[in-house]
C-alpha cells in the first residue's frame, strides 16, 4: 500500500495511506450498482404516474450526478467509498469544498465513462499520488479513512508491569482522550523530523499549557520527556 507524506496548512508533515486502485474500481461497482438499482425502482414507481419520457430524462441527470451530490454530503465520500474506509480530501489534508468535487466529477466523463475507466486506472496507477485526471484538476486525492483518525491509545505506549507503577502526573486523568491522541501524533512526527521547528514549537506550547492546565510543575529536563511521562499516566490510569 502506496503512502505519502503531505504538508498541512499549518506547515505539520503527515504521513498517510492513498487508498488503493483495487479500492476505488470497487467502490465505483457499488455505487454503479446503487445507482443501477435506484434508476430502475424510481423509474418504476414514477413512469406510471407522470407517462412521460421527461421522468426518464431527469432521472438520469440526477443519478449522473450520484457522485457529486454524495461527496458533497457525506464529505469526501460515496456510498462505495464509504464502505471500502476510503474518501477524498485535499493535497495539504483539508476538507474539499463544492467546487472541487464538482471538477473532480466533471473529469469522470474523460477518466471513467468516455475510456471505460481506462485513462483514470492508467493515471492512478502512474500517478506518485493515486490521483486520476480529475484529482489533479481539483487538487485532490482519495486516501484510507481509518488511518486519518490517529492512534489508538492501546497503541501508544507499552508498559510491562502496570500494577507495580505509581503514575508521576495523575492529574492528566482528566485530559480528554481526543488531546492525548494529538499529543502522541507530534511526538511522533518530531521524532522523526526534530529538525522542524513547527514540532518543536508544538512541543514547547503543549508542555506549557499542560503545566498550566493541570496548574502542576514538570521536573523532566525536556519539554518532550515531561509529555512523553504524561502520556504513560494516561494509558496506566484510564485503560
Amino acid at each position: 500500500m502506496r503512502t505519502i507524506e503531505i504538508t498541512t496548512t499549518q506547515n505539520v508533515v503527515i504521513q498517510i495511506k492513498l487508498a488503493t486502485l483495487f479500492d476505488r474500481i470497487i467502490a465505483f461497482v457499488i455505487d454503479s450498482i446503487i445507482v443501477t438499482i435506484s434508476y430502475s425502482i424510481l423509474a418504476a414507481i414514477l413512469m406510471p404516474i407522470f407517462e412521460s419520457m421527461w421522468v426518464i430524462y431527469g432521472l438520469v441527470i440526477v443519478l449522473a450526478m450520484y457522485s457529486l451530490i454524495f461527496e458533497t454530503l457525506m464529505r469526501g465520500r460515496t456510498i462505495g467509498k464509504a464502505a471500502l474506509g476510503i474518501k477524498t480530501i485535499k493535497n495539504d489534508g483539508s476538507q474539499p469544498e463544492f467546487i472541487d468535487y464538482f471538477r473532480r466529477w466533471a473529469m469522470r466523463w474523460i477518466d471513467i465513462y468516455g475510456t471505460f475507466g481506462g485513462v483514470a486506472m492508467i493515471s492512478i496507477s502512474t500517478s506518485d499520488k493515486g490521483q486520476r485526471i480529475g484529482d489533479k484538476i481539483a487538487d485532490t486525492i482519495v486516501v484510507k479513512k481509518n488511518q486519518l483518525s490517529g492512534y489508538e491509545l492501546s497503541n501508544i505506549t507499552t508498559i510491562t508491569n502496570a500494577k507495580d507503577y505509581t503514575p508521576k502526573y495523575p492529574e492528566v486523568r482528566t485530559i480528554p482522550e481526543s488531546t492525548m491522541l494529538t499529543v502522541k501524533r507530534v511526538l511522533t512526527r518530531y521524532k522523526r523530523y526534530p529538525d522542524v521547528d513547527t514540532y518543536s514549537s508544538m512541543i514547547l506550547e503543549l508542555s506549557k499549557k499542560f503545566e498550566a492546565n493541570l496548574e502542576i510543575k514538570r521536573t523532566e529536563r525536556s519539554h518532550t520527556a515531561f509529555l512523553r511521562q504524561l502520556l504513560k499516566d494516561y494509558v496506566i490510569l484510564t485503560r
